[in-house]
């Protein structure tokens, strides 16, 4: 689990063919590496996979998937991987897909995706460089039909289950994500980097909301904000939480 969450890159690259990035979102992020490792060798025998459920528990990680054979839709491989752009002076990101895909009339022809991805070269919040880790997966970590059902079977078998309490908390929170928003922010993380206290979860997610954007939670972290808006609209609300409640200066000889 270290070695996927960023703790020995070298050696992630090495076993999985993925460079991690040790940022709030590793835990998702090992999740997605794993996928994009078991397509990557399904691709080499013609076939491609589809995740039932891939989740992070405890001190590991644990993915369910189907494995179908198709010589056309492996083509498609590439745009379902990212490559992650993240700046080294706050939590902002950005996803650069590998590949994708035209529509040309009944044919669909496959090519490299367009970049970069990130607006400039610097980040635009904190003026610092990026790291570049990946590829990733980049496509949704659940089939939330399967999911639903899966939960619905439980249910009615819940006295066969010791844990049912925590694999039903699990499986709810699974299926609240939004299903195509890669990774996430760490609220506490990114108040830390500005030196503030951090709102509540919901007075952030309202504010998204009102801006126009999604917003949910992930199974994987309590703290994360999973969200389609980009980072320039994350961070205008922190800084407005900031400006509603100052930072107090630091004590004289503190």
């Amino acid at each position: 689990m270290a070695v996927l969450c960023g703790n020995s890159g070298e050696v992630c690259w090495t076993k999985y063919g993925s460079y991690p990035i040790h940022r709030p979102y590793c835990h998702e992020a090992a999740l997605r590496i794993l996928l994009a490792c078991l397509e990557s060798h399904a691709n080499r025998y013609k076939r491609y996979i589809v995740p039932l459920l891939s989740v992070h528990m405890d001190f590991y990680v644990r993915v369910f998937v189907r494995v179908f054979t198709s010589a056309a839709e492996i083509k498609s491989s590439a745009s379902k991987q990212a490559y992650v752009w993240q700046s080294q002076g706050c939590d902002s990101w950005w996803l650069q897909p590998v590949g994708q895909q035209q529509q040309k009339g009944s044919s669909i022809k496959h090519m490299p995706a367009h970049g970069p991805a990130v607006p400039q070269n610097r980040c635009p919040e904190s003026g610092a460089a990026f790291l570049m880790g990946g590829p990733i997966w980049a496509r949704p970590l659940h089939d939330q039909a399967w999911v639903a059902g899966l939960l619905q079977q439980m249910e009615a078998e819940s006295g066969r289950y010791a844990q049912f309490a925590r694999l039903k908390g699990i499986l709810t929170s699974v299926l609240e994500e939004l299903p195509d928003v890669p990774l996430y922010y760490n609220v506490h993380d990114m108040c830390r980097t500005v030196r503030c206290t951090p709102p509540r979860a919901e007075q952030l997610r309202s504010a998204i909301i009102n801006a126009g954007f999604r917003v949910s939670g992930s199974h994987a972290n309590p703290l994360a904000l999973k969200t389609d808006a980009p980072p320039k609209v994350v961070w205008d609300i922190v800084r407005c939480w900031v400006k509603m409640h100052p930072i107090k200066p630091p004590e004289p000889g503190s």
